[in-house]
């Protein structure tokens, strides 16, 4: 008897033993691989919000002092969400249609502007019944929600109204009176843009997206012209954009289990062109390796990006349920990465 309860003790310790290696060796691999990121100034800032729950983690937006946003989809129903991180807490706000119905969504993008916050959904305005479709007829809503809805406390939100834009949303960004919306591009998926979007840039280098730029009226919280002001020509697979204290922009792209990458480009260096966006001639700058600055290499699914004091805050959707890897690596916290 004393054997037979030794053997299935010992069989127990050794796959113990295993899972344990294998975590450690995980965990410690990761750092190994990005080694240049999480030795080269990466910090751990925050937990990131709803891991255990059915969200998958898309959109980040800073609200105010130790305030972030973070938009989410259901991985079941696609119904969206909003968590706030306030300090070392979060709370999880569910978004609603108008006659309170559950507001579904990819939630790509979050961001706020003056009395509203904006969620980039991919669900298509299109004359052709598509839905995901590659011709120039192709619109995408940037829906409304009231800030002081989304913050009162009560667990929930309700649209109240939508920004229509000729392009396929993936992220969204507000800087001063300008707002930044932009397209993912992967080449053999589902997520294409228009051919009309796609341009060989000065420097040979073959973009495949566009993100424009449109000046808002702090009245409506819309666009003050139908049509962008200029748009910016982008690489493939990006995720979401900031804009730093100079000016710069930086570019997030991931896919999959692939490396996640953070491309900084000086604007001021971009070369310009134009692009006809629904008809009219529009000025296009030119992201691409002419005006790269740094290309910084980081753990998978990178999603929306944040600047604040010099550095680059980081939202991945690995740790969710979705995918769960990331629970056993960097993805169940934000880090911030430091950029001249």
């Amino acid at each position: 008897m004393k054997r037979k309860i030794k053997l299935p003790l010992k069989i127990l310790g050794w796959f113990v033993s295993v899972v344990l290696a294998l975590l450690i060796l995980i965990f410690v691999g990761e750092k190994l691989v990005f080694a240049s990121f999480f030795f080269g100034g990466a910090k751990s800032e925050m937990k990131t919000p709803g891991t255990w729950t059915n969200y998958v983690q898309q959109g980040f937006d800073r609200l105010e002092e130790g305030k972030f946003l973070v938009s989410t989809y259901d991985k079941g129903d696609d119904k969206a969400a909003i968590f706030i991180i306030d300090g070392k807490k979060s709370s999880c706000v569910e978004l609603k249609n108008a006659d309170g119905t559950p507001y579904l969504s990819h939630a790509g993008g979050v961001t706020h502007y003056k009395n509203w916050v904006y969620v980039a959904t991919d669900n298509h305005v299109d004359t052709e019944g598509e839905v995901y479709c590659t011709h120039d007829n192709c619109d995408t809503n940037l829906d409304m929600f009231l800030l002081s809805d989304v913050v009162d406390g009560d667990g929930k939100a309700t649209m109240v109204d939508s920004i229509t834009v000729p392009n396929r949303l993936a992220y969204a960004s507000v800087y001063g009176d300008m707002l930044y919306v932009g397209a993912f591009h992967r080449e053999g998926s589902k997520y294409i843009t228009p051919e009309s979007h796609h341009i060989t840039t000065p420097a040979g280098d073959k973009n495949t997206a566009l993100m424009m730029v449109y000046e808002m009226d702090e009245n409506t919280g819309k666009p003050v012209h139908a049509t962008p002001e200029y748009c910016y020509s982008t690489l493939s697979n990006v995720q979401g954009m900031c804009m730093s204290a100079d000016g710069d922009i930086i570019l997030s792209t991931s896919w999959g289990l692939s490396t996640s990458h953070l491309y900084q480009y000086d604007v001021k260096n971009a070369t310009a062109g134009t692009v006809t966006v629904s008809g009219a001639s529009v000025p296009v700058y030119h992201l691409d390796s002419a005006c790269l600055i740094e290309d910084v290499k980081a753990p998978p699914m990178a999603e929306e990006l944040v600047w604040l004091d010099g550095r680059v805050y980081i939202l991945t959707e690995s740790a969710s349920m979705k995918y769960l890897f990331g629970k056993l690596m960097s993805g169940n916290r934000i880090y911030s990465y430091p950029l001249a």
